[in-house]
């Protein structure tokens, strides 16, 4: 009920927006390109790994200044990783008022990329303020959106949405490898190298294992693979749950990796690991940036596509869980079918 409450709240609000702040645009590109603005205050690391590449390519056409509205958290990466020209801090919550100075403070800009399916009142209010010559978005229903990539990049994956992008700016020679900053072990007590690293966690608790799921998967895996070092990932916020999965099992080969806190110290373990298995896309992502040979596993809605899948690869097998709801389901997957795919990656490997 809550939920529905919520859900009706937005669409009121999202109403009023395009009321007030919405107002057509010509279709198609318009005018020379400079300045381009990304907006990912959504603060998702995964999709930031993504479409990392899309700001080095870029600073392959000529005269591009790079801006990037984001979170507090992830402003070093595109600072410091990505090489973005001018990074710009929000909080999750900004206040109308923050929102307008923020759109004040910008020179005129050519090109706003927003990549959500459903723009909020503060993003209309935002974008109006800012008054870009062109918006990119997936939300095709909005007029002042006058580059419409929801049926124009239907059936492609995140990535690919910013490829698209680019070869619309005139870069068709795309390099679409990821940047995964090369980060020190730091805190990182456990031993990574040629560990097969297991991350149940997702971002929320509809998208991550049950204690149940992974006890079971993790028994399997140790069972059909004896001579191999199992490694749980998890942040201090999963911990205690994490030692708890593993007191369950009944492999003795299976062990909870201590001392990662952070995004840079799961990058570490990621690196050092042999093989990755993750319910989790930013943990995917960085897996497949590092060419990591991978599993990954994903909710599934009936026939929807998944716009956040990795890139096919020989190194990649992808697992669905059947999600019949609203919500994910991370525990319809059968762990020998997650076996099976280890199995053939490790034969890769040899």
């Amino acid at each position: 009920m809550i939920g529905y409450l919520q859900l009706l709240r937005d669409r009121i609000r999202r109403a009023f927006g395009v009321i007030f702040f919405d107002k057509k645009a010509p279709l198609g590109l318009q005018g020379d390109i400079s300045h381009i603005l990304v907006i990912r205050w959504d603060a998702k690391i995964g999709d930031s790994f993504a479409s990392s590449f899309f700001f080095r390519e870029l600073k392959k056409l000529p005269n591009k200044f790079i801006t990037v509205i984001t979170s507090p958290a992830l402003a070093p990466l595109y600072r410091e990783e990505f090489g973005v020209d001018h990074v710009i801090e929000v909080t999750k919550r900004p206040s109308y008022k923050t929102l307008c100075d923020i759109a004040l403070s910008i020179p005129h800009v050519d090109l706003a990329i927003h990549l959500t399916e459903g723009m909020k009142m503060k993003d209309l209010y935002f974008l109006y303020k800012l008054s870009p010559t062109n918006i990119a978005s997936l939300d095709d229903n909005i007029a002042r959106v006058n580059i419409k990539l929801s049926d124009t990049t239907k059936g492609m994956l995140f990535q690919e949405k910013y490829t698209y992008l680019l070869n619309m700016l005139g870069l068709m020679d795309v390099d679409t490898a990821y940047i995964i900053p090369d980060v020190a072990r730091d805190k990182v007590i456990s031993g990574c190298d040629n560990s097969i690293v297991i991350n149940p966690f997702g971002s929320t608790r509809y998208k991550s294992m049950s204690q149940g799921k992974v006890t079971e998967l993790l028994t399997v895996l140790g069972q059909c693979f004896p001579t191999r070092h199992f490694a749980l990932l998890s942040s201090p916020a999963t911990r205690e749950d994490a030692q708890k999965m593993i007191n369950g099992c009944g492999a003795n080969n299976v062990a909870l990796l201590e001392g990662v806190n952070t995004i840079e110290d799961a990058i570490y373990c990621i690196r050092a690991a042999n093989v990755v298995i993750s319910v989790d896309t930013a943990i995917v992502h960085i897996a497949a940036g590092l060419k990591k040979p991978l599993i990954a596993i994903y909710p599934l809605h009936g026939n929807e596509f998944n716009q956040w899948l990795p890139s096919p690869s020989p190194l990649t097998k992808v697992i669905f869980s059947h999600s019949p709801g609203i919500n994910a389901d991370m525990n319809n997957v059968e762990s020998h079918a997650i076996s099976d795919a280890l199995s053939m990656l490790l034969s890769i490997e040899q």
